[in-house]
C-alpha cells in the first residue's frame, strides 16, 4: 500500500517579509527533516534597488537549499477590472481584497498571469537568460475564476485550488487543506483539530498552508501538526512528485 502524502506549504513570501520569514523556513526545515514548498509573491513594485536584490538573493538561496518555489498570484491584492464578476466582487470584499483572480473574465485572467510570470522572471533572471520556472501555480486565498486552471497548465505549472490539485497533464489529487490565516479566532482550535484528523484519514493529499502571520503565535501547534503528520504515516512530498 503506497504511502499517505503530505505537502507543507508557505504562503506569501514576498520582498516585503523576506528578511523576517528566511529564519522560521530554516527552522521548519531543520524540524521537519527537508525543505519544502514556497509560495512567491512576485511583485517588486515600489521597493528600493537594495531590497529587491535582497529577495533575488533570498530566492537564490532557498532554490539551492532544495526548497521547491511556486508563483503566488502577482500583487496578493486584487484591482480594479471591468471582468471582474459579482461573485469575484464578493470574493474581494470577503478577503480584503486579496483574492485577486476571483471572478476574472478570460482576458483579465491571462493579463493578470501573464503579469505574475514577467514579475517572476525578472527576479530569477540568470546569465544565461531562462529563469527557474515555478513549479505550481496558487492563486491567493484560492478564489479564482473558470478560466484560470486551463491557463496554469497551459504554462506547464501545477494548479492548485481550494479543494483539490491538478497536475500539468489534468491529473487531479483531492487534497484538503489546514489553513489558519485570515480565520476568526474562535475558529482557530477547531481548524488544528480538523488538520489533526486529515493527518489519519487515508485519502487524498493533505496540505498544510502557512502563512508569515502564523508565527510566533502558533509556532508549538504547527509543529505538533507536522509531527502528527509524521507519525501517522504521511510522507512529506512536492508538487513536482505529483
Amino acid at each position: 500500500m503506497a504511502a499517505k502524502k503530505f505537502l507543507l506549504c508557505f504562503h506569501d513570501f514576498s520582498v516585503w517579509n523576506y528578511q523576517t520569514v528566511m529564519p522560521i523556513l530554516e527552522d521548519l526545515k531543520e524540524f521537519v527533516g527537508a525543505p519544502f514548498s514556497v509560495l512567491v509573491i512576485p511583485d517588486t513594485e515600489n521597493t528600493e534597488e537594495p531590497a529587491t536584490a535582497g529577495f533575488k538573493a533570498a530566492l537564490a538561496q532557498l532554490k539551492d537549499e532544495g526548497f521547491e518555489l511556486a508563483l503566488h498570484g502577482f500583487k496578493h491584492k486584487a484591482e480594479f477590472s471591468q471582468g471582474r464578476s459579482y461573485a469575484g466582487l464578493a470574493a474581494m470584499s470577503m478577503t480584503n481584497r486579496e483574492a485577486e483572480f476571483a471572478g476574472l473574465s478570460e482576458f483579465e485572467s491571462s493579463r493578470l498571469l501573464q503579469q505574475g510570470l514577467a514579475a517572476w522572471n525578472n527576479l530569477f533572471e540568470t546569465a544565461s537568460g531562462t529563469p527557474t520556472k515555478p513549479i505550481a501555480f496558487v492563486p491567493p486565498t484560492w478564489w479564482s475564476n473558470k478560466y484560470l486552471h486551463l491557463q496554469v497548465r497551459g504554462e506547464g505549472m501545477l494548479y492548485e485550488d481550494r479543494f483539490s490539485l491538478t497536475n500539468k497533464k489534468g491529473k487531479r489529487y483531492a487534497s484538503p487543506v489546514a489553513s489558519f490565516a485570515g480565520i476568526p479566532d474562535f475558529a482557530v482550535n477547531p481548524m488544528f483539530n480538523l488538520g489533526e484528523f486529515f493527518t489519519k484519514i487515508p485519502a487524498g493529499i493533505l496540505r498544510i498552508a502557512l502563512h508569515p502571520t502564523d508565527f510566533p503565535t502558533h509556532q508549538a501547534r504547527i509543529k505538533h501538526l507536522i509531527r502528527a503528520a509524521l507519525g501517522n504515516g504521511r510522507v512529506l512530498t512536492r508538487y513536482e512528485n505529483l
